[in-house]
């Protein structure tokens, strides 16, 4: 079970940590497409406008780089 982990830098300073949503109900296997869907969502309808950098990676202790966001735009 791979759990996703969102890093944003906001605007004003602060940096805030969210982990993915990967399970449609309680006793679902994990969908990691649909945890990193979601954790898309997160940056571009919940947070619109109010981050500058965001990056998706594997909750690992060495966990890989899934996506990164500068201003609204995907760059990796």
């Amino acid at each position: 079970m791979n759990t996703y982990n969102v890093f944003f830098w906001f605007y004003d300073g602060n940096v805030r940590t969210f982990y993915s949503r990967d399970k449609t109900h309680k006793k679902a296997e994990s969908n990691q497409a649909l945890g990193i869907r979601r954790l898309e969502r997160m940056l571009m309808e919940t947070f619109k406008a109010q981050w500058e950098t965001a990056i998706i990676y594997e909750n690992k202790s060495r966990g890989k780089l899934i996506a990164k966001f500068k201003r609204g735009l995907r760059v990796f």
